[in-house]
């Protein structure tokens, strides 16, 4: 942070600082962008399952949540063998709820 001598050089900084922090909204927003548009296929093979789930009943829900929580711990206790405790236990737990939880709000939309 650079001392200011004037009130025009302070609004010149922060005239600069606005800029550069549209610029990195900018370049969030298409990054975002870009995520969702490589997450669609998941989200349509999940919508798929969902709709044998319709008719009031949650089958289809359950077995993606059964198949979530299997393929969670299968894949992530590989990668947490040598990580601490703490992480082996609250890690899986954390992507199980918002896998979980992610199920359940395409269900929902359906």
């Amino acid at each position: 942070m650079s001392k200011f001598n004037t009130f025009d050089e302070l609004v010149t900084e922060r005239r600069r600082l606005e800029g550069d922090l549209q610029q990195q909204k900018a370049y969030l927003r298409s990054h975002l962008i870009e995520i969702r548009e490589k997450l669609l296929p998941i989200t349509k093979v999940i919508s798929f399952f969902a709709r044998f789930g319709q008719n009031g009943s949650s089958t289809a829900g359950n077995l993606l949540k059964m198949g979530s929580t299997l393929g969670i711990d299968f894949l992530i206790g590989r990668k947490l063998k040598k990580a601490g405790w703490l992480a082996r236990m609250v890690l899986p737990l954390i992507m199980k709820f918002t896998a979980h939880k992610s199920i359940d709000a395409v269900n929902a939309r359906n």
